[in-house]
């Protein structure tokens, strides 16, 4: 029953994103450590990579399909025909991005992130359409890029930032048989599993979302809730990314770990690992018997979506500020004795996201104006509201509601800081050599 209105939930949806601009929110953890700021890194197209470790390539991702296979529940094997060949001269990017199920449409160009410290001049540099088929939103409208050339030096924290962002910029759009799209009907996932197959953000949601903490009746009744897949994304970007630290390719090494840093961020919010979350399993029951799921569905489609914006505007202001010592900003820093490892790392973290989405859900409900997160009329996504959402809770409930929900976004922020410190110290263990990454 809970799965069955959280499917129509993501019928609902236009996008399935989790913290917006995920570089912006990891500038703050790394733009203080001299060692990820130090220029050590040589810009190397991806295609340079895959044609000089093949061999490796093609070993590393059957480890990774036979790891996938024993501890994902539902993954879904890679056909046959798109497992990497190696030693070929034929082996290319394109059969590369075809045995690890991306989006090709992506050109996975050399560019990097523009940041609030960066003094460099904006003639040359890029915008969101040049790095994204993806339309333009909010987070998204006045982000810069700057390019750059094989053999140009950068540093780790550069690296990581704008990879961070990178799967949200269309690399798991149009996977499905149902996506419409040519790959989609050869990539071995099936049918969409839940969400709307039309709508591009929506069909990236079974990578974003990891409900590995379901009822055991919502695993019976709606099996396709299982099929998500950032814990497959997390190990093989790591996974690739140990490979090209061993084989002196740290650019690529970095970059990697950026990719799977993404979805680790993804997995500290509780709307993205929960189908529902403040909803009992009783409670859920309850909606379907009143006949009442719709509304269910477009309340929590619209919390999730004012938590985003609010995030958003918080912690670009406080950037734009400079607050770096502020609450928001000091909540984002880096620890040096966290570790993070794949595998069940990743499911624990998602059991503590699940565990605050009863609070996260009753704040917002409590703090937000009522027509944003208590009326199923109203829809959020594309109201034309976002830019201006903690203007709006300020009127509506006065410092009180900011600071409320400030603070519950500190917990969140905090826990993000947390888990994105442990993997980079992991990326840092790799690149010095320690096989097993950052200790226990």
């Amino acid at each position: 029953m809970r799965s069955a209105v959280f499917i129509a939930l993501m019928m609902t949806v236009g996008q399935a994103m989790a913290w917006s601009n995920h570089a912006m929110l990891l500038w703050p953890v790394v733009r203080e450590s001299s060692t990820l700021m130090e220029e050590r890194l040589v810009a190397e197209p991806l295609e340079a990579f895959v044609r000089a470790e093949s061999d490796a390539i093609a070993d590393i991702l059957e480890e990774v399909e036979q790891w996938s296979v024993e501890h994902i529940e539902a993954y879904p094997i890679t056909p046959a025909e798109l497992r990497f060949k190696p030693a070929q001269e034929e082996s290319s990017l394109g059969d590369f991005l075809a045995a690890i199920r991306v989006n090709p449409d992506l050109e996975y160009g050399l560019f990097r992130q523009g940041t609030i410290d960066d003094t460099e001049s904006d003639e040359g540099t890029m915008g969101w359409r040049q790095v994204s088929f993806l339309g333009v939103q909010n987070s998204t409208r006045d982000l810069v890029y700057y390019p750059l050339k094989p053999g140009d030096v950068t540093n780790p924290a550069h690296v990581l930032i704008t990879a961070n962002d990178e799967p949200d910029h269309g690399m798991d759009v149009g996977l499905y048989a149902d996506n419409g799209t040519p790959f989609g009907e050869v990539y071995g996932f099936g049918l969409q599993p839940f969400g709307n197959p039309n709508l591009d953000y929506s069909s990236q949601a079974p990578f974003h979302m990891g409900f590995y903490h379901l009822d055991w009746l919502t695993k019976r009744v709606e099996s396709d809730l299982l099929r998500t897949l950032p814990a497959w994304r997390i190990r093989l970007y790591e996974s690739l990314a140990g490979l090209a630290f061993r084989t002196g390719h740290q650019y690529w090494g970095w970059r990697f770990m950026g990719w799977a840093l993404h979805y680790i961020g993804d997995l500290t919010q509780p709307y993205h690992a929960d189908p529902l979350p403040g909803v009992s399993l009783m409670s859920s029951i309850w909606l379907v018997v009143q006949g009442k799921t719709a509304d269910a569905i477009q309340l929590v489609s619209n919390r999730h979506g004012v938590l985003e914006s609010y995030q958003f505007e918080r912690t670009q202001k406080a950037q734009a500020a400079k607050d770096w010592r502020g609450p928001l900003l000091s909540a984002l820093h880096f620890n040096e004795d966290a570790c993070l490892h794949s595998g069940t790392d990743i499911i624990a973290l998602t059991g503590g996201s699940e565990a605050l989405g009863r609070h996260l859900d009753h704040t917002l409900a409590q703090h937000a104006p009522p027509r944003f997160v208590d009326d199923a009329s109203f829809e959020w996504t594309g109201s034309g509201y976002e830019a201006e959402v903690d203007r709006l809770i300020g009127i509506f409930g006065g410092e009180q509601a900011l600071v409320s929900l400030d603070e519950e976004l500190l917990t969140h922020l905090r826990r993000f800081s947390f888990f994105t410190s442990g993997w980079v110290n992991q990326a840092l263990a790799f690149e010095s050599g320690a096989a097993g990454g950052c200790p226990k």
